[in-house]
């Protein structure tokens, strides 16, 4: 009789759990991946520079200059460096990269163009960007990108993109505190066999009207969180999204089908940046369609490896 009770108050207490089980909501699984970019930038200085510098956060931050997979030595600036110091306002210790000229051979004219990337892994906001002339700023900061890629559950796909806060707090900007930055032409792209884009490849001559012809993979519509629907929304091509200081913007780019979510395939978003309604540069972010932590992911296409081919950037 004993070992009945025991059973019927076990069953009735399971029978109570269960519809309280039932109603719990799973929290979904969120994975970050930090990425690799490239950015083009517009000398609009009006000036000669010979090097641009990007402030980061993490004061620990050291890309490896002679490793492909880590920096992209952007022409015309064909020497990288790394720097450890105080180079903003929030007296905590920074690192500062920097694409240099090694003569007057690599100087930029005022309105040239200059690239770079980098694997941001680690790196922390961006917080800073602008040209230098003999190691001394020119002009004002430059409205600059920063990107993380976050995967979701089954996995779905968004990017989350940032203007560098240097570029809003800088009091030489004629058009301070009320500066404007933002991005336009958004395009974005998912399923692209990863091996087939390599870091120096994300630049201008890179002609997404036929990447995934080229480079296989499908173009997807960006969307955006509209708050008064509360529904995501199409960004239509040619529109305006701006920036608001200190936050992200989320674009999503797609749900992603079982045989797509892995490291083997990665996405990818396209960009140009505007600096009061102006373009003052582009940027591409490409990042694996991968929902295991980024370490995990190249562990499983071949770890060390891989990291020795891939000249991925953004």
């Amino acid at each position: 009789m004993r070992a009945m009770t025991m059973f019927a108050v076990l069953a009735g207490a399971l029978a109570f759990a269960a519809p309280v089980a039932q109603g719990v909501v799973k929290e979904p699984t969120v994975v970050w991946h930090d990425p690799w970019l490239n950015w083009d930038f517009i000398n609009n200085t009006g000036q000669m520079v010979n090097d641009f510098a990007i402030i980061v956060d993490n004061e620990n931050f050291n890309p490896d200059p002679n490793d492909p997979s880590e920096v992209l030595k952007g022409m015309p600036f064909t020497t990288f460096q790394v720097f450890h110091g105080y180079y903003d306002a929030d007296n905590d210790l920074d690192t500062m990269l920097k694409w240099i000229a090694k003569d007057a051979t690599e100087d930029l004219p005022a309105g040239g163009k200059a690239h770079g990337g980098l694997y941001m892994k680690g790196s922390g906001l961006v917080l800073d960007a602008y040209w230098t002339k003999d190691c001394n700023k020119v002009g004002n900061s430059t409205a600059i990108t920063y990107e993380r890629t976050r995967i979701v559950d089954d996995p779905e796909v968004y990017m989350e993109l940032s203007i560098a806060k240097g570029y809003f707090q800088d009091p030489g900007n004629p058009y301070y505190p009320h500066a404007e930055a933002g991005w336009t032409n958004i395009r974005t792209f998912v399923n692209i066999p990863a091996g087939e884009l390599d870091l120096a490849d994300l630049n201008r001559t890179l002609d997404l009207g036929t990447l995934v012809a080229e480079h296989g993979g499908m173009e997807v519509l960006p969307k955006r969180w509209d708050e008064g629907s509360s529904s995501w929304v199409p960004i239509v091509y040619g529109s305006t999204i701006w920036a608001v200081p200190d936050s992200f913007f989320d674009v999503f780019l797609a749900q992603i089908d079982p045989e797509f979510a892995g490291p083997g395939y990665e996405a990818l978003l396209h960009a140009e940046v505007l600096n009061q309604g102006a373009v003052v540069g582009e940027f591409w972010n490409l990042n694996p369609q991968s929902p295991e932590p980024a370490t995990l992911a190249l562990l499983a296409l071949g770890g060390v490896g891989l990291l020795a081919r891939r000249r991925r950037g953004k």
